[in-house]
């Protein structure tokens, strides 16, 4: 649990837990990836921190550390300064929130993903951007010019198609630890539970 309690009269407080051996090796900038795990790494860790801490001091605190070891693995101020503001204003957005009003909110996001095709892509930095696979997605499928959209056509039993959205899901191409690392333990006999009466 990355979670600390502590009572104090008759309140109890809560902080982050973070282990003293934990080296904070988030992905540099020059590392070979999209930019969207740098912006889903900043807005769930600020979300967690406001969630997790009780006190505005220890937000501030655990905010600051975050954002000065992103800059330590080479990350500069401007690229993550509107990052965390954008962050920060999601997670108080989230916090205000009622708790009807936050599984109203995912309900709306899960309806949104059900009519979602998901594009699984290996990640190159030579590879057209994802804003502009979008952008063909929208110009060629979703809403072509002079065409009927695809939401709008209808498969062979009449009903519907569903799609509304293209979500780009990049994945990494293998790595050293991939090739040396070996995952698949060979067949070597027979089961263990094969011996058991």
């Amino acid at each position: 649990m990355d979670l600390t309690l502590t009572i104090s009269g008759r309140t109890i407080q809560s902080t982050l837990f973070e282990k003293p051996q934990n080296l904070y090796l988030y992905l540099p900038p020059h590392s070979s990836h999209p930019k969207g795990p740098l912006q889903s790494l900043i807005y769930g860790n600020i979300l967690r921190i406001h969630r997790l801490c009780s006190s505005p001091r220890e937000v501030h605190k655990h905010t600051h550390s975050f954002f000065h070891r992103l800059i330590n693995r080479g990350h500069s101020t401007t690229t993550l300064t509107p990052l965390f503001r954008r962050a920060t204003n999601n997670a108080l957005t989230y916090m205000s929130r009622s708790k009807d009003e936050r599984d109203t909110h995912q309900q709306t996001k899960q309806s949104k993903t059900d009519h979602t095709i998901f594009l699984h892509l290996q990640y190159h930095p030579q590879d057209p951007t994802a804003r502009e696979l979008q952008q063909i997605w929208q110009e060629t499928i979703a809403t072509p010019p002079n065409d009927t959209p695809l939401s709008h056509l209808q498969n062979i039993d009449g009903i519907n198609i569903p799609i509304r959205s293209l979500t780009i899901a990049y994945s990494r191409p293998p790595n050293l630890r991939n090739q040396f690392s070996i995952r698949n333990i060979e067949n070597r006999g027979r089961a263990v539970s094969s011996y058991l009466p």
